[in-house]
């Protein structure tokens, strides 16, 4: 085409002049002259923008926000489908807040707060945690004991880190551990859906075949030395932000014109042209000029009877998409293992194998994104290259971070609930951190403990032990409440019945 054969001619004459340039101040002045300076001028604006907003966001956490980690067990006769997990998710969005205004947003660093959805594994122990912040501790524990009145939620210590900070500013390349790292984003525009946890239902027997036992099983089979992190960075998102752009798909598979919202552009010159058709109508009695004459009949014919099964089903999954709130989403998987105990078939494959799951070849699927995986660099400065990789996707899992990395995805409620909700009764994952008994409500003099426990830490005292202090309790008032003669006390050797 004409218009490509002058930009390739006009770019081989700029690196022709480069070449010959004496010096590289001459280089720049032909660089400035032929306008090459506003591409650049536009890259810099944009570097300096995410890094200006990123300032102040982080001024406004460190000033006015602090993050806590809950740990959440249910009760191991759980019986409650993740139907109950959507219904967390939704009074989560209540957190939303209205548009920030451009003093707020770009000065005092607001914007939308959020929370992150964790499944971790250290050494084969999984836990399911919510990373949020302080002050809405009590908005996610009402959510929870909402939906799992016999729940346990304890506040833990951060895990990103490492038990004794050994994970703390770790680069790459490492002499002791090793780590494998991506975020998943969606194959296909975020208004598809992906396979959701009622179509793992049986259509007939209504029995219910949790996806959560796949990934759970792998996830206890790691060893000492090794962890696995899943993450599900949430932010509410705006209902027209992302619910317009798939009405109108919807609307374009159903073979229908999507209403397109007019301006105030738009409305300014359509009151423009209905004053000058009156004065036309006046002046001109014969002139019979109205809007049905002017408009031209393009909307296409409905083709509802005529989609396939295929068509029909992307059509009704894209519109019960729409139909639920959504969350900005930053999803993010991490292997990282001790040098000697790494295997990636043990602790890579198989979580890869069981998030395959939630793909759907009619609606939508996970794809690892391109720049953040840590695999795939095979050309010039691969060992650099792969190691910065490393040390950005440990970096961003850290932070919570939802800047870093790839844009995210949209995902609604109940696709949140599929992908992060606690497993059935008949899913006997050995592992996975649950209550022993069902939760009573305690009395009000209680004290409350401050510290956090660690995630190894047990939730409550183990059976035996209770037992323990309750016979060394009668032991001790039977002997204070005993004569003080010694020829009446019973030897210490006497078998114990």
């Amino acid at each position: 085409m004409p218009i490509f054969d002058s930009i390739s001619n006009f770019l081989l004459e700029v690196m022709y002049q480069l070449q010959v340039s004496p010096n590289p101040f001459y280089s720049a002045v032909i660089l400035f002259i032929n306008g090459l300076w506003v591409p650049m001028l536009i890259i810099t604006l944009a570097a300096l923008k995410t890094m200006w907003i990123d300032w102040r966001q982080t001024l406004f956490h460190i000033n006015r926000r602090h993050f806590i980690i809950l740990a959440i067990d249910v009760p191991r006769d759980n019986e409650q489908s993740p139907k109950a997990v959507e219904n967390i998710f939704s009074n989560l969005y209540g957190i939303i807040l209205s548009r920030n205004n451009l003093y707020q947003q770009w000065w005092e660093g607001r914007h939308q707060d959020y929370f992150s959805m964790e499944l971790v594994s250290i050494e084969g122990y999984v836990q399911f945690l919510v990373y949020t912040m302080e002050e809405y501790r009590d908005i996610v524990e009402s959510a929870f004991y909402s939906q799992y009145p016999d729940a346990e939620i304890t506040q833990v210590e951060d895990y990103v880190y490492g038990q004794n900070r050994e994970f703390k500013n770790m680069k790459w390349p490492n002499k002791t551990h090793d780590i494998f790292g991506t975020e998943y984003v969606l194959a296909k525009p975020n208004a598809y859906s992906l396979r959701l946890w009622r179509d793992f239902e049986h259509a007939l027997s209504q029995e219910f075949k949790d996806p959560m036992a796949s990934l759970l099983e792998n996830m206890n089979k790691i060893g000492p030395g090794e962890q696995i992190w899943l993450q599900w960075v949430i932010t509410p998102a705006y209902d027209a932000d992302w619910q317009g752009p798939s009405q109108k798909l919807a609307m374009k598979i159903a073979g229908k014109k999507a209403k397109v919202s007019e301006s105030f552009l738009d409305q300014l010159i359509g009151s423009l042209v209905s004053f000058l058709d009156g004065i036309g109508t006046a002046i001109f009695p014969f002139y019979n000029y109205t809007e049905e004459n002017a408009k031209v009949k393009d909307d296409m014919p409905s083709m509802m009877l005529h989609l396939t099964p295929t068509e029909s089903a992307q059509l009704e999954g894209i519109q019960m998409k729409a139909d639920k709130p959504g969350f900005w989403t930053k999803m993010r998987f991490v292997y990282i293992a001790e040098k000697n105990a790494a295997s990636k078939p043990r602790g890579v494959n198989p979580i890869i194998g069981s998030l395959r799951q939630y793909d759907s070849a009619n609606q939508n699927s996970f794809k690892m994104h391109k720049w953040t995986k840590t695999s795939g660099i095979y050309y010039w400065m691969v060992k650099q290259r792969m190691g910065r990789r490393k040390t950005n996707i440990l970096k961003a899992f850290q932070n919570r971070s939802r800047s870093m990395g790839s844009n995210g995805m949209i995902l609604n409620t109940e696709e949140l609930a599929t992908l992060y909700h606690f497993p059935t009764e008949v899913v006997k994952a050995p592992l996975v951190s649950r209550t022993q008994s069902k939760r009573a409500a305690a009395p009000i003099s209680l004290p409350v403990e401050g510290a956090p426990r660690t995630l190894r830490e047990p939730v409550k005292e183990e059976p035996q032990e209770i037992e323990k202090e309750i016979i060394d309790k009668a032991t001790k008032d039977a002997t204070k409440d005993a004569p003080s003669a010694r020829s009446n006390q019973a030897p210490g050797n006497l078998p114990f019945i």
